[in-house]
């Protein structure tokens, strides 16, 4: 028997699913059809039946951010983490290479690093059995591994990071797919709880400074991600109509488009909100360089093994800190709107020879008795937005290249069928190029949000 077709006979006329899927078969001739048109119809469509599964972690209610609040505190067995990342908060430990650091806070500084040096080796492998307690465990390693680094004075010549904080974050982190590095997901995503003033608000749970600034700057982010959600249902609505791709779903779509534009305007308006609460000096002198990853500084990073050796990333060494271009809903902006970051290079110049680039750096001296020889940092290159996908939660990235793998673009649609005779009132008239071109430039602020804190300024406090 044919399933198909006894489907179509008891479904209800109106139903998506009773609708002819368009195929070759069911298609106008080519002759009736512009070629290019009925090559494109005739690929197979995206599955868009997964577009907010389980396997990619995506909420219908909340998008990328987590439906639930995220763990706030692991099980005793790896409190030791816990009370060494509170120290370093309630010690309202200073940059050590801020200019105005008082020689008290110095020794402060270091009393908390030994503190660090001394944990015990704990085992992870009991947190494998949440994914929840090893984003937890990710946020605290990575915290404490910011405040350990940036607390060094100034006259440090690289950083040694003890095998008490190498050892579990890199298990942690493969466990995760991960850099062993603060990253978006450690500030925004996996870093509130509701306000217990006010339920209808979000809290950050970590901090480095205990700013009412820096917080706003991360529920900014975290507040953008859930006024995005609409932004995730009206893709997967083109996506459906992209399915079918005949007349009526092409006005759909037109329709989705204009909303879509409107949603993106008003996460743009919410960006710029971001001055109201944050004050540019405060960011830019206390809150930003705590951020800084390893290849935004001039020191090294030496990361020590069990065995007090230095550990070899090859080259893999990704550890730039977190960014709001680790965004998966940015990138999903990019992907559905086709919007392509890869950097253009003039007519001539040749690529790279390699696949990164070594930066020297006085070595460290440390236990290990390494000697005084230069050590060769990698840098990471290629496209920095490209770069970011690898900072993303390990479901977020599986979304992007379930995104990526469709044969049926929206754009491709739109420029098909402005190619066939669509006129006004069709997707070319208000497409993803005319929103790229006009609405999405200001969504592009979000890849480097502390330009967007520039021309706001207020007086702040600490909320801690």
């Amino acid at each position: 028997m044919d399933y198909s077709r006894r489907t179509m006979e008891t479904l209800a006329p109106e139903h998506a699913l009773a609708r002819l899927r368009i195929s070759p078969a069911t298609l106008k001739s080519p002759k009736e059809t512009p070629s290019h048109l009925y090559d494109f119809l005739s690929s197979p469509p995206l599955d868009t039946s997964t577009l907010a599964a389980h396997d990619f972690d995506v909420d219908v209610r909340s998008g990328f951010m987590p439906p639930e609040p995220p763990v706030s505190r692991l099980p005793s067995e790896w409190q030791e983490w816990e009370v060494v990342l509170q120290d370093a908060i309630d010690a309202r430990l200073r940059l050590g290479d801020s200019p105005v650091i008082r020689p008290e806070e110095t020794d402060r500084s270091a009393l908390w690093r030994e503190k660090v040096q001394n944990m015990p080796i704990l085992e992870v492998g009991r947190l494998r059995n949440s994914e929840r307690n090893l984003r937890r465990a990710h946020l605290v390693l990575a915290w404490i591994l910011h405040f350990y680094v940036h607390t060094h004075p100034v006259d440090a010549t690289s950083i040694v990071i003890p095998k008490s904080l190498t050892v579990p974050l890199l298990a942690v982190s493969k466990e995760l797919d991960l850099p062993p590095v603060l990253t978006y997901s450690d500030t925004v995503l996996y870093n509130w709880r509701y306000s217990p003033e006010d339920p209808s608000k979000l809290e950050s749970l970590v901090l480095f400074t205990g700013t009412k600034d820096e917080e706003h700057f991360f529920l900014t982010s975290a507040y953008i991600e859930l006024a995005g959600v609409e932004a995730l249902s009206l893709m997967q609505k083109c996506f459906d109509e992209a399915f079918v791709a005949d007349s009526i779903a092409l006005r759909r779509i037109t329709s989705y488009l204009k909303r879509l534009s409107n949603v993106i305007k008003r996460l743009s308006k919410l960006l710029d909100d971001v001055r109201e609460g944050c004050d540019p000096k405060v960011f830019y002198n206390d809150v930003r360089p705590w951020l800084r990853g390893e290849d935004s500084g001039k020191k090294p990073w030496v990361f020590l093994d069990e065995n007090d050796e230095e550990v070899d990333f090859g080259d893999k060494r990704e550890l730039s800190g977190p960014s709001a271009g680790q965004s998966s809903l940015i990138h999903g902006f990019d992907v559905f709107l086709g919007v392509d970051h890869t950097p253009r290079r003039p007519p001539g110049v040749g690529q790279p020879s390699s696949s990164s680039t070594s930066t020297p750096h006085p070595s460290a001296s440390n236990t290990s008795g390494r000697g005084d020889e230069a050590t060769k940092v990698k840098r990471p290159s290629g496209g920095f937005l490209e770069r970011m996908q690898a900072y993303m939660p390990r479901h977020h990235r599986a979304f992007m290249n379930h995104l990526k793998a469709t044969k049926r673009p929206i754009r491709t649609l739109v420029s098909l069928n402005a190619t066939s005779g669509g006129g006004a009132g069709t997707p070319s008239s208000i497409g993803p190029q005319r929103i790229a071109r006009h609405t999405y430039p200001n969504r592009h602020t979000l890849y480097h949000q502390p330009n967007a804190a520039q021309s706001g300024y207020r007086s702040t406090s600490r909320s801690k």
